[in-house]
């Protein structure tokens, strides 16, 4: 805990800011520190765990675009990795086990064309958010 409280002091955090989000969040489970930190002060953001975040960032790109079948498979598996990590990078699809097993970057170039990159930026951003 101290290690955490260090690290927190160190990034300007305000521990009384991560107190309150802690408290607002209804001592909710598995909450998202970022959604914490961010939404302390306000009452109107819903704090969010790790998994309502990637649902909504996913969801919110499958209402931007049509994805064939084949893409919504990757945004599966884009999901599965968000869920541990909170973020992607191109390096992930030839490092992370469930981007390897189905073809790595070279399969997700294939299956997503120029958009891969637009859609990595998004789904960051969506994440952050």
């Amino acid at each position: 805990m101290k290690e955490i409280q260090e690290i927190l002091k160190k990034n300007d955090f305000d521990e009384e800011q991560v107190r309150k989000a802690y408290e607002l969040s209804g001592h909710k489970s598995m909450i998202d520190i970022i959604s914490m930190i961010k939404n302390a002060e306000n009452k109107d953001n819903p704090l969010l765990t790790v998994e309502e975040r990637v649902n909504r960032a996913i969801e919110s790109l499958t209402s931007q675009y049509d994805f064939t079948p084949e893409q919504l498979k990757w945004l599966g598996y884009i999901r599965e990795h968000l869920l541990v990590n909170l973020a992607i990078e191109k390096e992930n699809f030839d490092l992370i086990p469930v981007f390897e097993r189905h073809g790595g970057l070279a399969k997700a170039r294939k299956i997503f064309g120029d958009r891969l990159d637009e859609i990595i930026e998004e789904i960051n951003c969506k994440l952050a958010a």
